[in-house]
This record gives C-alpha cells, sequence and structure tokens, in this order.
C-alpha cells in the first residue's frame, strides 16, 4: 500500500526520477480518505500523495526544491477535498514560495468552481484523471423507469459487484421513463428525455456526478427536440441524442450535446426514422441498428 512505502525512511532517500515514477502512477493505492455517505461510493482522494511530496522534499530542502513543481504537476489536486485544499494546501510555505505549484492550486480551486456551476466542463489532464488501480471501480445504475404497477419511477439504484449489492440513490428530479443514459468522464451521468407521468416525450437532460460530496441530480441543458424511445451515444465526451419519437412521430433526426459549452446542436440525421433501437460506438463512429 502507498502509506505504507512513503511513512518508511527508505521513501525519504528515493531519488527524484524513482519520487516521480513512484507518484504518476496509475497503479498506486492510495487509501480512501472519505466516502460519500449517501452512496457508499468511495471516492480516492490524493491527499497522501500531496503530503508525500512535501515530506520527501523538506528531507533535503535546498537540492530538492527546485524539483517541486515537476511533482505538483502530478498531484491530483482536482480530486482533493475543496476543504483539505485551503486547510492543508493553500497554506503550505513551499508552495506559497513557488509561482508554478501556486498555479495548481489556483488549477485546483477553479475546477471546483467550474463543477458546481458548469457540472461537467472540468477540462481533462493528468491532475483531474482518476488512478485506475487495479482497474476502475464500476457499477451499474438503474435510473427511473415503471414499477410492476405501470407507475413511472423517481428512483436511483446501482449494483455494486464488490459488494454484490444494490444500493439506493438520490431521486430524480422529474419522474420518468423511455429516456436515454450516457457517462461522460466516468463520472458524469445524464438522464436524457423520456416520457412524464401524461406520456408526453420530453426534451429535459438531468446530471448526476458521482464523485460528488452531495450526490443529487441536477438540471443541465434541455435538447432541441423532445425525444422519447431515443438511442443515445458518448464520443470523445459529446453526448448523441438520436432519433426516438416526439409526441407526434418517429424520428430520424439526431443532435449533440457539447459538455464544455452545455450546448445541443443538430447535426446528420439517419437515413431512416427509428425508436427504441440501439446505438453502440465503436473506434469513434456512432452506430444505430436496423430495427
Amino acid at each position: 500500500m502507498y502509506r505504507e512505502v512513503v511513512e518508511g525512511d527508505k521513501f525519504l532517500s528515493l531519488s527524484s526520477e524513482q519520487i516521480t515514477k513512484l507518484i504518476a502512477s496509475e497503479e498506486l493505492k492510495v487509501p480512501s480518505e472519505e466516502k460519500v455517505d449517501e452512496l457508499k461510493l468511495i471516492i480516492v482522494i490524493p491527499t497522501l500523495v500531496f503530503e508525500s511530496v512535501i515530506r520527501w522534499v523538506k528531507h533535503d530542502l535546498d537540492s530538492r526544491k527546485q524539483i517541486l513543481p515537476q511533482l505538483m504537476a502530478h498531484v491530483r489536486l482536482p480530486l482533493t477535498l475543496k476543504n483539505y485544499i485551503l486547510k492543508h494546501v493553500v497554506t503550505e510555505p513551499l508552495l506559497n514560495n513557488c509561482p508554478k505549484c501556486k498555479d495548481y492550486v489556483i488549477e485546483a480551486l477553479h475546477l471546483y468552481l467550474l463543477k458546481s456551476d458548469e457540472i461537467i466542463a472540468m477540462p481533462y489532464n493528468i491532475r483531474t484523471k482518476h488512478r485506475q488501480s487495479g482497474g476502475s471501480h464500476k457499477v451499474i445504475l438503474a435510473v427511473g423507469g415503471l414499477n410492476y404497477n405501470g407507475n413511472l419511477l423517481d428512483s436511483t439504484e446501482w449494483y455494486d459487484s464488490k459488494i454484490n449489492k444494490w444500493q439506493t440513490g438520490p431521486k430524480m428530479i422529474t419522474t420518468r421513463c423511455s429516456g436515454g443514459l450516457a457517462v461522460v468522464k466516468d463520472n458524469f451521468v445524464l438522464y436524457i428525455g423520456g416520457c412524464n407521468q401524461s406520456n408526453s416525450s420530453l426534451r429535459s437532460a438531468d446530471l448526476i456526478d458521482l464523485s460528488s460530496e452531495s450526490l443529487s441530480w441536477k438540471p443541465t441543458t434541455n435538447m432541441l427536440v423532445q425525444r422519447k424511445w431515443l438511442g443515445v451515444g458518448v464520443i470523445n465526451n459529446f453526448v448523441y441524442a438520436v432519433g426516438g419519437y416526439d409526441n407526434n412521430r418517429c424520428l430520424k433526426s439526431a443532435e449533440v450535446f457539447d459538455c464544455r459549452t452545455q450546448e445541443w446542436h443538430m447535426v446528420a440525421s439517419m437515413s431512416t426514422e427509428r425508436h427504441n433501437f440501439g446505438v453502440g460506438v465503436l473506434n469513434n463512429i456512432l452506430y444505430a441498428d436496423n430495427f
């Protein structure tokens, strides 16, 4: 485990190349520091990585302080709790005396603002990417739908294969079924379109951030077209909503959601109207079946 390595005396004698390779590794098994109680979802937080970097530099400050910016480039501060950054990172004298390191701190705090205000506009780089030690922790989500009495649901559940258990999540904003789900950047889940209690097709799109400290569904930009029984695909963090049924007819139109601008744009239509069909992505190409 990472904690056992960095707390030993041998860690302090590592060369700059060795510690850089260590903290940059995707295979680090960093113990969880926090939990999201509502969903029991463990979020890996790199507080130990930050603390170990500071400890290593201070052990031989004169010769190592110039390496600090190189090391901080691999510390995933945007994945650390904001309160930890404000209490422990912002106040660290080594960072305050290093302009490049201060840039990384500002980046992390800025991304927290983006995360709360623009939801999924967080740019991708090594500091915003979760480590994938032993493979990422995957779950199966079940959102909305109909119960055995034919009533619409507003529930969220997910199955965690590690504990072989279904768990309950936050309620949806709107009770609905027949929509589409999309996963962006491993943590962001969008529920798009569908129909309400009166069976009217919807344009609305709701989002949940599974890495958030406070899990809840939030509204994002509505689609341009009402769609239920639609197909959904994701290519390079762009979400495609394809076909479906509005309140009058089967559709062949398609639109794409730009996660950075939070805007929908119409794209080329399919050659055939489709609803209740499958969509797949292969080599950045979107495929619709012939149902």
